[in-house]
């Protein structure tokens, strides 16, 4: 059975999403978000890094996660339910695989094999069993799409009179420790070896002293029973074991399609379940401290609005445990944001609550604003600039036109860049000229880029241009050089204002 939790008649998920993983981690401070999902949940920290950063590109399938995340949010207990079955399935499912590599590398019988499946099998059914109970206990609660879908498909697919079936199979299958036969048929080929057999039935006898005598008194009296012969020839005797060992592994193809249908089912299930987890306990933590988040607003495929109101950084305000400065903005057709304005005055922050925005909306998560709306991007990539590294084998300039080069063999028309003091490793002019040339290239390219910069050359030559699809915007700084981290739309500035930074440091040594 198909889960298609994540996305609708889908188990694989989207294709062809581009996303700079490592940089993206590093630059929007995603790793303080994951743990904050995870709860030092190791699983739900690596499947929810995976669902973020492999962004979906259409309206239905984010609408579908969302309506799902709500599910996970209100009834956060019976849903959580739902990954604990299928997480503690899981852990059995690895448990009997590590423990089958070892069974077959001891070389056990192939009877023994056979009752290490059934084993496994039980479980399963059990699991699955469990699993049902609990979904026809809290199905009311379930008022997604996706949750609703997943239920019926239990019903068909896992009825309860298939779940008898299954288990009353696996009872009779246990003959094995029972006293029971397998009987099948054969022919003679030259040589005395058999050949063209088949498995006729399965006989099950039960002892009333079974569990009291053992495995050794059964044999003893299969051995010397009526109508058992014993083989002395070893040529004989070898064939019969042939023959015995070719039944086994017949019985077993009949169980062991499900058995791999059942693991995968629960194994998908405690993927996706460990991502809306991780969403549910993120929206849960958020609203215990007042944060407000909100579900964004996908934008029309044919329009261009970008609006939000009360943005702001969801890294910052987990690290804070508190609501930081939040923004608005309302545009229409734009492709190019370049931010200037005074030092420390919330640019950065800015740009990253935008890109952190970005991702979880295209995850089909809330957003950490009050309001949000916009279009969806076929890839989403940063580029920040980084501090001296020891490790690095090429100077900064030459690091970063590295990163750079790499997100431009990727990027598309419908790409989302966000960069952050790109190209400041160099001298103003140098920097200033090839800031020019990579942002008029994706300028012309129809990428959107989001761009924060001291380069005050680049920038006045950027404004002088009045390009239709471009907006700037600015840090506030009041006359007396306070910053209140809010940013507006206004002309670029010839100063970044470092001497009011500089002259607090003084301030602070005197």
């Amino acid at each position: 059975m198909n889960v298609w939790l994540l996305q609708e008649n889908n188990e694989s998920g989207p294709k062809d999403t581009y996303v700079n993983r490592n940089e993206i981690m590093q630059d929007l401070n995603l790793d303080i978000i994951l743990k904050f999902m995870a709860r030092n949940d190791k699983f739900i920290y690596k499947t929810a890094h995976a669902v973020m950063t492999n962004p979906l590109k259409d309206k239905a399938s984010i609408i579908y996660r969302q309506g799902i995340v709500t599910d996970c949010v209100k009834y956060y207990d019976n849903t959580y339910k739902i990954y604990e079955i299928a997480a503690q399935t899981v852990e059995v499912i690895e448990h009997f695989t590590e423990g089958n590599k070892k069974a077959n590398s001891s070389n056990l019988s192939d009877a023994a094999n056979v009752l290490y499946s059934l084993e496994l099998l039980g479980i399963l059914v059990n699991c699955l069993e469990k699993l049902k109970l609990h979904l026809d206990a809290v199905e009311k609660d379930f008022h997604s799409n996706g949750f609703r879908a997943f239920y019926n498909r239990m019903l068909e697919d896992y009825s309860y009179h298939f779940v008898e079936e299954i288990q009353n199979s696996i009872k009779n299958m246990n003959f094995l420790t029972e006293g029971g036969e397998i009987v099948f048929s054969g022919t003679v080929g030259q040589g005395l070896k058999t050949k063209d057999i088949i498995v006729n039935q399965l006989v099950k006898e039960t002892f009333t002293r079974r569990k009291r005598e053992g495995i050794m008194s059964i044999l003893i009296h299969k051995l010397f029973k009526r109508n058992v012969i014993m083989l002395d020839d070893s040529k004989l005797s070898q064939d019969a074991k042939d023959m015995e060992a070719a039944g086994l592994t017949h019985v077993m193809k009949l169980y062991q399609g499900f058995i791999r249908e059942l693991s995968s089912f629960f194994e998908n299930l405690h993927y996706q379940m460990a991502f809306y987890i991780g969403a549910a306990n993120l929206r849960i933590r958020l609203n215990q401290m007042n944060i407000p988040t909100t579900m964004p607003e996908v934008q029309m495929k044919d329009y261009d609005d970008f609006k939000f109101k009360d943005l702001y950084d969801l890294s910052l305000a987990i690290y804070s445990r508190s609501l930081p400065v939040s923004n608005d903005l309302d545009t229409l057709d734009k492709k190019l944001f370049i931010i200037t304005g005074a030092n420390q005055g919330g640019k950065s922050t800015y740009l990253r609550s935008i890109g952190i925005a970005q991702l979880l909306m295209q995850c089909g998560m809330f957003v950490p604003a009050r309001y949000y709306c916009s279009k969806l991007y076929d890839g989403i990539f940063s580029h920040f600039t980084r501090r001296e590294d020891v490790a690095m084998n090429s100077g900064k300039l030459d690091e970063e036109l590295s990163r750079m080069n790499r997100i431009l063999m990727s990027v598309t028309p419908n790409s989302l860049l966000l960069m952050n003091e790109s190209f400041a490793t160099t001298t103003e002019r140098e920097g200033a000229k090839i800031a020019q040339d990579v942002v008029d290239a994706l300028y012309e390219n129809g990428t959107t880029i989001i761009m924060v910069t001291h380069l005050f050359e680049f920038t006045k030559t950027m404004f002088a241009r009045k390009l239709e699809k471009a907006m700037f915007l600015s840090a506030e700084r009041l006359a007396d050089g306070t910053r209140t981290f809010l940013i507006f739309e206004r002309e670029p500035e010839r100063t970044s204002y470092g001497l009011d930074l500089y002259d607090d440091i003084i301030q602070l040594k005197a």
